[in-house]
C-alpha cells in the first residue's frame, strides 16, 4: 500500500489564509449557507477541531473569508498608488488591481451577491459590505476631486462620476458571472480607457496592456 505524502506543515498565519481562501471558494461555488465547517475543513485537509482553533463558528468564517478578499484588494490598491498621488494613476490602479485580483474578486462578488439575495441578516456582515463601498466611493471621490481642482480633469459631478465608475466596475463582475464568460479583465480595460477618454490621458498601467481583445 502506497503511504500518504506527508502534508506540508504551514506557519499558522499561512493555515489560516489558505482556509479562508478555501472557504471563499467553497461558498462562492456552492453558495454560502449550504456549506458546512466539515466542507471547508475536507477541502483544506484538516480536521474540524483545528479549524475551530482559527475560527469561532461558520458566520465567523464567512466575515473573515469576505473580509480577507477586501483587504488583499485594499492592500494592493495602496501598493500601486504612485507615490506622487496623481488624480487619474490613482483611479487607474484601483482598476488595475481589479484586473490582477478578477479571481479572487468574482468569488468575493458571488459571496456578497448571494448574501444580498437571501433572507439571512448579519449585522458585522452588512458592515463590512457597506465599509467596502464606502472605502471604494471616498478613494475615487478624492481622485476626481484633485483632479476637477487642479484643472487636470474637466468639471464634472465628482459623487456622480464615481458612483458611475463603481457600478461599471460591479456590473462586469456581475456580467460575467450571468454569461459564464472570462472577459473580467478586458473589460475592465475597456473601462479604464473609457476613464481616461473622459478625464483625460494618462499612462497605461502594465496589467492593463495587452488585456483587451
Amino acid at each position: 500500500m502506497t503511504a500518504r505524502p506527508a502534508r506540508k506543515r504551514l506557519h499558522p498565519a499561512e493555515r489560516r489564509g489558505m482556509i479562508l481562501e478555501e472557504a471563499l471558494r467553497l461558498f462562492a461555488e456552492r453558495h454560502f449557507s449550504v456549506v458546512t465547517v466539515r466542507d471547508i475543513a475536507l477541502v483544506c485537509d484538516i480536521n474540524v477541531g483545528l479549524l475551530y482553533h482559527y475560527f469561532a463558528n461558520k458566520d465567523d468564517l464567512v466575515r473573515s473569508a469576505l473580509g480577507h478578499a477586501i483587504e488583499q484588494l485594499m492592500a494592493g490598491y495602496e501598493a500601486r498608488r504612485p507615490v506622487d498621488t496623481e488624480p487619474l494613476a490613482d483611479i487607474l490602479a484601483w482598476l488595475d488591481i481589479h484586473m490582477e485580483l478578477a479571481p479572487t474578486l468574482a468569488l468575493m462578488v458571488k459571496l456578497m451577491s448571494d448574501y444580498a439575495s437571501s433572507s439571512l441578516r448579519d449585522e458585522e456582515l452588512d458592515g463590512l459590505i457597506a465599509g467596502f463601498y464606502g472605502r471604494e466611493k471616498t478613494l475615487l471621490e478624492s481622485a476626481l476631486r484633485r483632479g476637477v481642482e487642479s484643472g487636470r480633469f474637466p468639471p464634472v459631478d465628482i459623487p456622480r462620476t464615481a458612483r458611475r465608475i463603481g457600478l461599471m466596475l460591479d456590473g462586469i463582475f456581475y456580467a460575467s458571472a450571468s454569461r459564464g464568460d472570462e472577459r473580467i479583465v478586458a473589460d475592465i480595460a475597456d473601462l479604464a480607457d473609457f476613464v481616461r477618454a473622459t478625464l483625460g490621458a494618462g499612462a497605461r498601467p502594465a496589467a492593463m496592456r495587452g488585456a483587451a481583445g
